[in-house]
């Protein structure tokens, strides 16, 4: 069984690249989303041709462990399938993951395969969070064999240029796609896959020691935040940059914006995006999910209103 890991940091958008990328794939594949917070999202977004297994409130590498490797050979005896793809928590190390795979073979006793690594990187926010979370933030970019960039038209061609020579002095080796990978059809996907190296010894490991993910960061969950008019809730999100409710370094969700309408909500500290949902998506649950530093829960709680579920 083939296991392909499609990692980024919080909101560079791996989600829409699996999107984009799980039609392109032959045979039986099963998805595995691991949610840093309490409540999922991104599943509800995959679509219902794949089978997806959420695991949720913290990350694989650590504290998801055990359910991890159970997850794993409850796949393989349910489905059988060719592959399974991972998409890890947006604050999981990528070389930390490739070592829980390699224990659930060892631990499950099955015959599975490392081949794709693949990170996604938000361009605009390279330099910013290789100063705010240093080697943290680097292990994904390190360690994956295709880097694929997202937020591009945020910067000008020079700053692009200047970004993407960072990126290959963090990693050399890999393979990196310099244009918008959202504009890619499904020929070219398959043929850039087909370059990208697979997997073969263990990462070469970053000397600086880091922390465990559940240490340094902290999620707020937000059920049925209720009816919010647009521009009030594009207020909202803009009021996320300011500080009054701790560094957020990412929000999504779906919230109701009146006369039924639905958007899905997609935030990072450069970006925001609120995508209508198409009319087959319009039952999906409203949910806000906030990630940051320091996050203020009684702030959040006023602001948005609704139910908070559990938050780390």
């Amino acid at each position: 069984m083939e296991i392909q890991i499609v990692s980024g940091f919080l909101g560079a958008g791996k989600t829409t690249f699996l999107k984009q990328y799980l039609p392109t794939l032959a045979g039986r594949t099963v998805v595995i989303e691991n949610e840093f917070g309490d409540v999922g999202l991104d599943g509800d977004l995959i679509g219902e041709d794949i089978p997806v297994k959420e695991l949720f409130a913290g990350c694989i590498c650590c504290s998801l462990a055990l359910d991890f490797r159970k997850g794993i050979r409850e796949i393989w005896e349910e489905f059988r399938p060719d592959r399974i793809v991972i998409e890890p928590s947006g604050v999981g190390r990528l070389s930390d993951i490739v070592r829980a795979c390699n224990r659930a073979r060892e631990k499950e006793g099955i015959d599975l395969r490392i081949t794709k690594l693949i990170a996604v990187v938000d361009l605009s926010l390279f330099e910013d969070y290789i100063d705010g979370f240093g080697a943290f933030y680097l292990d994904q970019i390190q360690h994956a064999r295709l880097l694929l960039l997202s937020n591009l038209e945020q910067l000008s061609k020079e700053e692009r240029i200047r970004q993407i020579a960072g990126i290959r002095r963090v990693n050399p080796d890999a393979l990196v796609y310099e244009g918008d990978f959202r504009q890619m059809d499904l020929e070219a996907l398959k043929a850039l896959m087909d370059m990208t190296a697979d997997y073969e010894d263990d990462p070469e490991e970053i000397s600086i020691e880091t922390v465990p993910a559940d240490k340094v960061f902290s999620s707020i969950a937000i059920l049925d935040p209720g009816e919010v008019d647009q521009s009030r809730l594009e207020e909202s999100l803009d009021m996320l940059k300011s500080g009054v409710f701790g560094k957020v370094l990412r929000a999504k969700g779906i919230v109701e914006t009146g006369g039924g309408r639905k958007v899905h909500v997609e935030f990072t500290p450069a970006s925001m995006r609120l995508d209508l949902l198409e009319e087959d998506d319009a039952e999906l649950e409203c949910k806000m999910i906030i990630i940051g530093c320091r996050l203020r829960e009684e702030a959040i709680r006023q602001h948005f209103g609704g139910r908070m579920a559990d938050y780390g």
